[in-house]
């Protein structure tokens, strides 16, 4: 369980929101389709669905003139203002390969916005059989993205491990995340885009004050790397600090501090693990939260938010809201948990109201629901009641117990959401229970799938995640099931 951190004094800081209950959000029915403002005046908040039977919003932007663009994974960049989402969309990117976490992701809003009308997307697509990434400039005119510019591309994707997303820093340089391609070595190969955070200009050159802009045997577009799969950043108001939310394995959940030039350890550190030369993070968790977007609170809608860290979770299926003081999380609070299913965008928008989506087509881990994916909004009610004291506490740097390491526990967290808790498949892999093993049944085979990933089936590698003796033993599990 998550601790719910410091008691809000109600003159200075909004009341704790999860204390009052979790009825609040029952005022939220998709049916209805529309802004419920029929709602008790002891309620602290409303959630409202701004629009339904979307495919993965993935990423939320506003444009000086309140207009909110956001991406589908499916290839679509949409449009929703005065609100009503816009029917046809700005933008149809036709070379997006959208197979399982792969499509349209990121989207940025260029910081000169109001003189140049530029907007930014990343998205994967496919060349010769292989998985890449894409980031891509245009400019907005007319309720239409057009005149394309390339940014940065041949980025070595995954079904799984492919970032990205897509911040403008208050240096006006545009910082790009990206996932290891389920290639964990890739995130220490200084050759390698992959499981890195890139910074370039906003036409794609590369700053000159890059960690790596003079050294002639790294790519000089990357800002910091061994990253496994961030989801998130965002800058600290005041002290500019660079935050970021990262995908560990098995648990293991990040939330780093980033510093221009350093190493983040994976695969060679995880789980808070510390290596000279390597940085650990200021949080991880375990078991997963599955971390999203992030973004720090800085609107007056909410005042006893702000200067926090707002964090969206899909297997938390949560908003985790986290208390800093300059680099290191001093509290941390659990919000909307189980109440939409897994969240994926999450911004602030112009009105100071958060504006979120869910992510349940999300295979294999997502259920599709009647009516999503859904474009969420979170607003003040009209009246705020006195405040519900929490006692006081301060996070530690883990969050929950962890399951012991048994090969059953690591077969179940790992591999059954593909194969099946019992085995016996699912519609995204085979059973294990049969003789038709495509890639081998044989242990010197399966130990090798479970090390090195099958890249070509989203499998991912747990190389580096895991210990020869526990890939052995998830073998032994497996065969001895089988038989």
């Amino acid at each position: 369980m998550y601790n719910i951190v410091n008691a809000l004094d109600l003159n200075k800081k909004l009341p704790l929101w999860l204390a009052i209950g979790a009825f609040i959000f029952g005022i939220t029915a998709f049916n209805n389709r529309k802004s419920h403002s029929k709602v008790s005046e002891s309620d602290l908040f409303i959630v409202d669905t701004l629009a339904g039977d979307l495919i993965v919003p993935w990423g939320i932007i506003f444009l000086p003139d309140r207009t909110m663009l956001f991406t589908e994974r499916s290839g679509n960049v949409r449009i929703y203002r005065n609100g009503k989402l816009v029917s046809a969309p700005a933008l149809r990117v036709k070379e997006v390969n959208p197979s399982r976490k792969m499509g349209l992701l990121g989207i940025a809003v260029h910081p000169g916005y109001s003189k140049n009308n530029f907007v930014y997307i990343s998205y994967n697509y496919k060349t010769d059989n292989r998985a890449l990434l894409r980031v891509m400039r245009y400019q907005f005119r007319n309720d239409t993205l057009v005149q394309p510019r390339l940014i940065i591309e041949n980025i070595d994707a995954n079904a799984n491990h492919t970032g990205s997303r897509l911040k403008f820093g208050p240096d006006q340089k545009l910082y790009i995340t990206t996932g290891d391609a389920d290639r964990p070595m890739l995130a220490q190969d200084l050759k390698s885009l992959s499981g890195k955070i890139l910074r370039v200009n906003d036409d794609g050159s590369i700053p000159p004050d890059n960690p790596f802009a003079r050294n002639d045997t790294a790519r000089k577009e990357i800002w910091s790397y061994g990253h496994r799969n961030i989801q998130g950043i965002d800058f600290q108001p005041v002290t500019g600090f660079l935050f970021c939310s990262e995908h560990g394995p098995a648990g293991g959940d990040e939330i780093n501090h980033i510093t221009k030039g350093l190493n983040y350890g994976w695969p060679l550190i995880h789980h808070g693990e510390t290596r000279q030369g390597m940085v650990a993070p200021i949080i991880q968790y375990t078991p997963s939260i599955g971390p999203s977007e992030l973004v720090f609170y800085q609107a007056n809608a909410f005042p006893g938010l702000k200067g926090n860290l707002l964090l969206a979770s899909l297997r938390g299926e949560s908003i985790t809201r986290l208390m800093l003081s300059k680099n290191q999380i001093i509290g941390q609070e659990v919000l909307l948990k189980q109440s939409y299913g897994r969240l994926r965008a999450l911004t602030v928008g112009p009105d100071g109201y958060i504006y979120f989506s869910t992510s349940q087509i999300d295979p294999p881990e997502g259920k599709i629901r009647p009516g999503y994916d859904l474009l969420l909004r979170l607003r003040p009610a009209r009246k705020r009641v006195q405040a519900i004291k929490a006692s006081s506490a301060v996070s530690g740097t883990q969050t929950g117990s962890t399951l012991p390491r048994t090969s059953g526990n690591l077969y179940q967290q790992l591999c059954a959401g593909c194969h099946g808790k019992n085995q016996d498949g699912t519609e995204t892999a085979k059973s294990f229970r049969d003789d038709i093993w495509e890639y081998g049944s044989g242990k010197k085979d399966i130990i090798k799938n479970i090390s090195e990933g099958i890249a070509e089936k989203g499998m991912p590698a747990w190389q580096g995640a895991l210990s020869k003796k526990e890939i052995e033993s998830i073998v032994a599990y497996i065969t001895a099931q089988k038989n």
